[in-house]
């Protein structure tokens, strides 16, 4: 049996029994809202046609899913410096912010891999460049000598250093960070403090597209 509502005097319908009662569970139809079947044009108050047949409740809507707020990373950013920009300062420095910029690099990575010894190997080196230096200026051949020792130790020992950083950054960015960076051998060789802060900057990059530098 079909149901015709009427309010004020506008009439809608038709309605089946459970249309009926679901719209009332909804609230758009109302039980002081006027009823009437089909066949019959006694219009009485919907509360009376629905009497005693209980009303299904209504499913509680969900509230929306909340949108995930991007997961800021606890690690520091990476030093962020364009690597140009940090050749071109070492070069009108005479490498001295070269120095200065490989510990700022070198001691990033010991915070987010304490078991680095990248920062040692590279502060040892440096302390020898500057032995070496103090020493060329001499004219004692043995001092010249001992300082050209001194520079090849300070060469090999930065090598040294550069490789355990590079270890430690393909560590952390694969466990702690997993963004799968890979660095070459050769690149880390020759060019080792341009070619980490060329990384840097684009780790920077896709952790602000991500949401994880605020």
């Amino acid at each position: 049996m079909n149901y015709f509502i009427k309010r004020d005097l506008n009439e809608y319908g038709p309605y089946s029994l459970a249309e009926l009662q679901r719209y009332v569970a909804t609230g758009n139809i109302l039980l002081t809202d006027l009823c009437r079947s089909e066949g019959i044009q006694d219009w009485v108050p919907v509360s009376q046609v629905i009497g005693n047949i209980p009303v299904p409740p209504t499913a509680p809507v969900a509230p929306p899913f909340a949108a995930t707020p991007p997961q800021v990373s606890p690690y520091p950013p990476p030093p962020s410096l364009h690597w140009a920009l940090v050749l071109l300062l070492a070069v009108v420095t005479c490498g001295l912010f070269g120095w200065v910029w490989a510990i700022v690099e070198a001691a990033w990575v010991k915070k987010v891999q304490p078991a680095s010894n990248g920062i040692l190997y590279w502060g040892i080196a440096i302390g020898l460049q500057v032995v070496y230096i103090a020493l060329s200026v001499s004219q004692d051949p043995g001092m010249k000598a001992f300082g050209t020792i001194t520079e090849l130790a300070a060469l090999v020992i930065w090598i040294v250093g550069a490789f355990n950083i590079k270890s430690s950054l393909e560590e952390h960015f694969t466990v702690a960070e997993p963004m799968g960076l890979q660095l070459s051998g050769a690149m880390t060789f020759f060019f080792n403090l341009y070619y980490f802060q060329y990384h840097f900057s684009r780790i920077i990059e896709i952790k602000r597209s991500q949401g994880q530098i605020v």
